[in-house]
């Protein structure tokens, strides 16, 4: 949980940046800042089940359609259960919560709008970029991997105002990481999520 509220400052500390950059800095801010907000699901290896999904991504129009930027994700992946049993007959106390799995990194990623319409807007995107895979109990980091990766997402999104488009987004990660590792690793997952698009040029 600390480090969904840690993902949340980070993603709200971004925009309040964006906001108060200085003049002379407009024609290196980026034109947009993409929130996504949602869960990761069909996760792959052990622990798995899946939980919270973060993005934020300040991006760069490249033209009407399409744009270009940086993802800054964090991604749970799932959490173990074991029984615990009573030491003086052996009965089930329960289930409680062992080893906890989430990824984080950054990647580059490139959005298209297929269609774009008066008050609605749908396309795709591609994401290549570093995963950080860490396996902990209770906070303590117990094993951890790197790798390369890459993404690909939908989204469709409604205009709600001249600076802000509200939609959905689905998308599908694939890791690449050493097989050798101590840990049934995890190398693909996918995610749904609740997609806002803010603006950072004022509007004509």
């Amino acid at each position: 949980m600390h480090k969904t509220i840690r993902t949340t400052v980070l993603s709200a500390a971004f925009a309040a940046l964006f906001a108060a950059a200085p003049a002379g800095a407009v024609r290196w801010m980026p034109t947009d800042l993409t929130l996504d907000a949602g869960a990761s699901f069909a996760t792959t290896g052990n622990p798995n089940g899946g939980g919270a999904s973060l993005r934020a991504t300040p991006q760069w129009r490249v033209t009407d359609r399409m744009t270009f930027g940086v993802e800054i994700f964090a991604d749970d992946i799932g959490t173990e259960g074991v029984e615990m049993l009573d030491a003086n007959d052996g009965s089930s106390r329960g289930i409680v919560a062992q080893t906890h799995r989430w990824v984080y990194g950054g990647a580059w990623r490139a959005d298209g709008d297929l269609y774009a319409g008066r008050k609605w807007k749908a396309g795709v995107s591609g994401s290549w970029g570093y995963w950080r895979v860490e396996d902990d109990i209770r906070g303590a980091t117990q094993a951890a991997f790197s790798g390369v990766g890459f993404g690909g997402s939908a989204h469709i999104r409604r205009t709600v105002s001249r600076s802000q488009d509200l939609g959905v987004a689905a998308g599908y990660t694939r890791v690449f990481a050493d097989r050798s590792a101590a840990f049934d690793r995890v190398d693909r997952y996918a995610w749904g999520a609740l997609e806002w698009r803010w603006s950072l040029v004022k509007p004509n």
